[in-house]
């Protein structure tokens, strides 16, 4: 191709130079209009129910919809070895319909209901509007306490697993993810298979789902967590009235989640025929604190969340990647943290060798007093946007709740961000950011560079 030919494509490049700097110029116009307190006028408040169980709540009016979600505990964490998959299994099957005319009820209510699981707690939703919150908790109370674990339901429910881990290992940015956690946890409980594999669906059976059923479906480890327009005492008694038929509190039969760990092999190659090749490395973080949660979601934010992020100059001027991100994970034993880019197959030593430079830059020099001002305020406009539906803020009091942090953590979040100084932050790179300490994952074709 001639050099006439050319200077479109370099015309093109300028105007992608050009749209990302303006992109990132309205980024930090936006961003810097989050500042001050949280939001929500209503503080979230945590209740004490008849039976024994917890309830957060927090009041808002801003629709007629009442988000309910139920935290079971466990988790990834409680899974057994061999067994993967257990967790999403038995909490799945917990919403089971029964029969049709439960169905008819659930859509004629506008009830959304669904399942996720996390590294220490499993957890199902419930959303409607709140005028059939009654009829809602009703039906959803019934099918929770009273599941059904037959042959056919369990091997149906198997069977769309199935499909979402492998719909999962075909997403590169998910593939990598799972092979990082394997490394850290040497496979076992964090490190576990969210869907399981062919072999631990096998050999999961009825027995395995009772039993995980029994354990943590009970009175005394079951958390609420609630955000509605509706008042408290409104939405305490429907709980306290459909939710009694778990059994009594049952210890956690010394439930002990994995310590991390690194192995001797640092690089992970998962060979898959790809269109792109996902380049990522990933650390540990300490333990879960307040001040930690906030310098890591900030050091999140500063890598890899768009335009003006570390990661950034990646895509938008040196042209190696078609996405790069980095991911935050929470434990209550530790964090993971991952940074990462998806490139051309023909680019992946340059991108390795980019990625380590950035990420070496980072832990060599820290940053400056500007850009943490900058980083803080987009992590606020990122935790604002994720929180802005009673559905999320519902699930994010949860899982801080579980954490160890607190429900209230949600109306300190901000603060604990405020609070941290650029000592504080470059100290924390310093620690955490060390590529020596670190794994590196690559999935795409095998052969390195």
């Amino acid at each position: 191709m001639g050099p006439g030919r050319r200077r479109p494509e370099k015309k093109a490049r300028s105007w992608i130079v050009v749209a990302a700097c303006l992109t990132f110029q309205a980024v930090v116009l936006i961003a810097q209009q989050f500042s001050g307190p949280p939001p929500w006028k209503e503080k979230p408040e945590k209740l004490r129910l008849v039976a024994g169980m917890d309830c957060l709540y927090q009041r808002d009016l801003s629709s007629p919809i009442t988000s309910v979600q139920l935290f079971i505990p466990g988790g990834k964490s409680a899974v057994p070895g061999g067994k993967d998959g257990l967790s999403y299994l038995a909490t799945r099957l917990t919403l089971e319909i029964p029969d049709f005319s439960v169905a008819q009820d659930i859509m004629a209510q506008g009830t959304r209901m669904g399942v996720a699981v996390f590294e220490d707690c499993s957890v199902i939703s419930v959303e409607c509007f709140s005028e059939n919150l009654d009829d809602a908790l009703r039906v959803v109370s019934e099918i929770v306490q009273n599941p059904l674990f037959s042959g056919l339901r369990i091997d149906n429910i198997k069977n769309v697993m199935s499909i979402y881990g492998k719909a999962e290992e075909d997403e590169a940015a998910e593939a990598g993810h799972g092979a990082a956690m394997r490394v850290f946890f040497d496979g076992q409980g964090y490190g576990s298979a969210l869907f399981g594999t062919g072999a631990s669906l096998k050999a999961i059976g009825k027995k395995d789902i009772t039993a995980y059923y029994a354990r943590f479906f009970t009175k005394g480890q079951v958390l609420f967590s609630v955000c509605s327009d509706l008042e408290k005492d409104k939405v305490r008694p429907l709980l306290e009235r459909y939710f009694v038929k778990f059994k009594g509190a049952r210890a956690e039969d010394g439930l002990s989640p994995s310590p991390p760990s690194l192995s001797v092999d640092r690089t992970i190659i998962l060979d898959k025929d790809t269109k792109q090749t996902y380049v990522g490395r990933a650390f540990l973080l300490p333990p879960v604190t307040a001040g930690n949660w906030a310098k890591g979601y900030l050091l999140e934010v500063l890598l890899g969340k768009g335009p003006g992020s570390r990661l950034w100059d990646l895509r938008a001027s040196g042209r190696l990647a078609y996405n790069v991100g980095a991911r935050m994970t929470w434990m209550k034993t530790c964090g993971v943290l991952e940074a990462y880019l998806e490139t051309e197959k023909a680019k992946k030593g340059q991108a390795v060798s980019a990625l380590d430079e950035t990420l070496r830059t980072l832990h060599e020099k820290g940053l400056t007093e500007e850009e943490l001002r900058m980083t803080r305020s987009l992590a606020r406009a990122q935790l604002l946007r994720a929180n802005e539906a009673k559905r999320p803020r519902a699930q994010a009091m949860g899982v801080w709740e579980v954490l160890g942090l607190g429900f209230d953590y949600l109306s300190n979040v901000f603060d604990s961000l405020d609070a941290v100084s650029v000592a504080e932050i470059n100290a924390f790179i310093k620690d955490v950011l060390d590529l020596d300490k670190s794994v590196l994952v690559l999935v795409g074709r095998t052969s390195l560079p």
